[in-house]
């Protein structure tokens, strides 16, 4: 399906644009939105186009309610971004995006749906590893801010601001119980490029390289500079990124 013929849909900020020779979906992080991805666009060149996918529950779909578990938000996505698949695709998910991206990958294959060609995944342990940040999200307010806060998920300014923190805080233990629900299903449908930061406190290059395990044949791990939100630095996920697209 061309461009100009996808519906609208809220799941996408942006449309497909034409002439691209392969849509990069990319899902967020915990409490992160689609707007992390603006700056990828462009970032790899005409060929490929980024499509930053915004999850419910922030920005501009702050009244929309998030699933209550990953087997429904897949549900959810699955039918919004159908026409998007029709053309050649790969995805990028970071952190809980990572996840959300490997099971939507999974339902595309169940389905007799078209599959990713390649699906990265950025700072989270595979998906059989336990994760103490989304073991988080039963903890106290003031645990759960000072567990993002370290990471570098949360900006210190928010602190000056108890109401914004507050919905901040409420969108990360959303997602995180989200997180909490999701269960591994088998290997993608298609390689996997892992990508780890090297100074990323909470994933070490081993639980990345756990990923193998569901990697079609042509799995690869990459490091790159960074802690966990390595990704505010598109130049750094574009350089070793861009060969394998």
């Amino acid at each position: 399906m061309r461009a100009n013929e996808i519906d609208t849909t809220p799941y996408l900020p942006f449309r497909p644009s034409g002439g691209a020779a392969l849509r990069l979906l990319c899902f967020p992080h915990a409490g992160g939105a689609a707007s992390v991805f603006t700056r990828w666009r462009g970032m790899f060149g005409p060929g490929i186009d980024v499509l930053p996918v915004q999850l419910p529950g922030r920005e501009g779909r702050i009244r929309d309610e998030l699933p209550k578990d990953m087997a429904s938000l897949v549900d959810e996505l699955e039918v919004h971004l159908e026409d998007v698949f029709d053309e050649p695709f790969a995805c990028y998910g970071h952190s809980m995006g990572a996840l959300v991206a490997y099971h939507l990958a999974l339902r595309l294959a169940v389905r007799g749906r078209p599959v990713p060609r390649l699906l990265m995944v950025g700072a989270c342990k595979a998906p059989h590893l336990g994760n103490r940040l989304v073991a988080a999200h039963d903890a106290s307010d003031a645990e759960l801010k000072q567990a993002v806060l370290d990471l570098g998920g949360l900006s210190p300014l928010l602190l000056d601001y108890p109401d914004w923190l507050s919905a901040a805080l409420g969108l990360v233990r959303r997602d995180l119980a989200l997180c909490a629900t999701q269960r591994p299903d088998g290997p993608a449908p298609c390689p996997v490029r892992a990508f780890h930061g090297a100074d990323d406190p909470l994933v070490s290059e081993g639980d990345m390289a756990a990923w193998a395990r569901y990697s079609a044949p042509g799995f690869a791990l990459h490091r790159v500079p960074g802690g966990h939100f390595f990704v505010h630095e598109p130049a750094l996920v574009a350089q070793f990124a861009s060969g394998s697209l």
